[in-house]
């Protein structure tokens, strides 16, 4: 073989030995890449739920020895807990007075009344009284109308009767000729959208109570109720877009489709949640992802979305530029740290560090008004956010941060919203994160997972029009059903005072109805929050 001949195969096994190098780092990449897609899959699978960062789960405290060792030192036996005693039924946890009772006389016997040493009979000098709460299956009746017809026996023509609907004591049905009444409907509505039952079980549950109503009936039903409760519906939809901040959330359904037979399409529930000046939630269905019915929602709104990345600039509804504005959600960057926590748990627990002293100032911030939070963001979040920033700079010109891995995801996550997830630094009426909208759009998604599909775009827009009601109404803490069937017969009666109607009004005129237990919760779980965050800082200080 000649010099120019063995020249050549040298480069030949050179170029070789370079192309084999760039597919062994390429395919270390992925392998990389997919263990780290694996871990996430199974933590989503069989982990924990809960998003809440415990310090002492990463590596920032590794070198934290002067602690443990003292802990290790300390020998004397802990005391035993005292066992917890049977607390006592307190007097004002007695059964409600309003519940109807069934008395049970419990005496002795004749012969046992009579006294052994005079023989007369004893007095009664005193009554034990306990009470057992007990339940009867729901209680189906009917209303059988008589409408009298009068007549003249001498002339045969004069004829007197009650019109149908104007019996003594209104209406008895929201929709003229229906064979069932409000109370029917009613538990049709709670039944499926505050309940989450699909409308076979509902069948079940009417038949026990002595009567099957199929489920096309109740469907029926239903889409008579979305065209008498549109007026209020639309009310609500008005004062949202009135605002200049709503929150803004999309799940997706599955929808079937005639023309395929056998298959599903992916149709959108979207939730436009109103901010405290407009307390409603108002849901939309689409049949995709689309621009159209979400710009559609919109049209008339001015301000501030907050809403994930899907939504920011060119996406479905925020395209409208110097009109509506997006506001990007921070726990969504905070969410992509957490996955990123089992392959890099110190940049991951550093990045979490951060948003924990930003989700302190929001603590901090609420209760306050929108010119008192926007002031206490500039002296606190401002440099909060500029340290983020800085931080999430480094990590992109990093070359041990692969752009693919999990840490790397989340870094150009962060960067390519933040000038969208910084808009609340200027305005203190933008919330820091979407999680509220969150929360009001998991009512629909848990539903989901109980009735599977909706039957048609009709279905759909019929779901939306009654999940608006009632998620509306829980929004605010009061019995569903008792608000549900006040707005049926009031809108059943021709009723235009829509105002009154809406749930946060309703529930000042209606202190009866209001779940007071609901209230001591969501009040009881801020303290416990704020408690928590109250004592990590003492002790950071500390």
């Amino acid at each position: 073989m000649t010099a120019p001949e063995k020249q050549d195969d040298l480069q030949s096994l050179k170029r070789l030995n370079v192309e084999l190098v760039e597919t062994v780092e390429s395919q270390q990449k992925t392998i990389e890449q997919l263990r780290e897609e694996l871990k996430l899959y199974r933590r989503k699978l069989f982990g924990q739920s809960s998003e809440r960062h415990v310090e002492d789960d990463s590596q920032l405290h590794l070198f934290d020895v002067g602690q443990s060792a003292s802990e290790d030192d300390d020998d004397d036996p802990q005391p035993q807990t005292p066992p917890k005693r049977r607390r006592r039924k307190k007097k004002s946890e007695k059964l409600p007075a309003h519940l109807r009772r069934k008395v049970i006389e419990a005496d002795v016997s004749p012969e046992e009344r009579m006294c052994s040493c005079c023989g007369e009979e004893m007095p009664i000098i005193g009554t034990d009284v306990s009470e057992r709460l007990d339940l009867i299956p729901a209680e189906l009746f009917v209303w059988e109308i008589r409408r009298h017809k009068r007549a003249c026996g001498k002339c045969k023509e004069s004829i007197a009767q009650v019109p149908a609907g104007a019996e003594p004591g209104g209406l008895t049905t929201p929709v003229p000729g229906s064979d069932y009444g409000f109370g029917v409907y009613t538990q049709i509505i709670t039944n499926k959208f505050a309940d989450h039952l699909p409308l076979y079980r509902g069948e079940d549950i009417f038949a026990r109570a002595g009567m099957m109503i199929p489920r096309n009936t109740q469907f029926g039903m239903l889409v008579n109720i979305a065209a008498l409760v549109a007026p209020l519906i639309g009310l609500m939809k008005s004062r949202i877009v009135s605002g200049r901040v709503l929150g803004v959330d999309d799940t997706s359904v599955r929808m079937q489709d005639p023309s395929i037979p056998g298959k599903m399409r992916t149709a959108r529930f979207w939730l436009y949640r109103g901010r405290e000046d407009h307390p409603y939630n108002v849901f939309d269905f689409t049949e995709n992802r689309g621009r159209d019915g979400p710009a559609s929602f919109l049209e008339d709104f001015h301000g501030h979305a907050t809403v994930d990345a899907y939504g920011v600039n060119d996406g479905v509804y925020l395209g409208k530029h110097d009109q509506i504005f997006a506001a990007c959600c921070n726990c969504h960057a905070r969410r992509k740290f957490v996955e990123a926590k089992p392959n890099d748990p110190v940049a991951a627990a550093h990045a979490m560090a951060m948003y924990r002293g930003l989700y302190d100032v929001e603590d901090l911030a609420k209760g306050a008004s929108a010119d008192e939070r926007l002031e206490l963001r500039q002296r606190e979040s401002v440099p909060l956010m500029d340290e983020l920033h800085d931080w999430l700079i480094e990590k992109s010109s990093d070359p041990r941060v692969l752009p693919k891995s999990s840490l790397g995801k989340a870094v150009r996550y962060a960067l390519n919203q933040w000038d969208e997830m910084s808009v609340f630094l200027d305005d203190g009426a933008i919330p820091f994160d979407n999680n509220e909208t969150e929360s009001e759009l998991r009512s629909l998604t848990i539903g989901r997972q109980n009735w599977l599909f909706v039957g048609s775009s009709r279905g759909g827009e019929v779901a939306s029009a009654m999940y608006s009601l009632v998620s509306s109404a829980a929004r605010h803490n009061v019995d569903v059903w008792a608000y549900v069937d006040d707005c049926l017969r009031r809108l059943a009666g021709g009723s235009a005072d829509y105002e009154a109607m809406l749930p946060d009004v309703w529930r000042a005129t209606h202190p009866e109805s209001i779940r007071v237990y609901r209230d001591a919760e969501k009040e009881s779980r801020r303290l416990t929050t704020q408690q928590r965050r109250v004592r990590r800082r003492e002790s950071r200080v500390a």
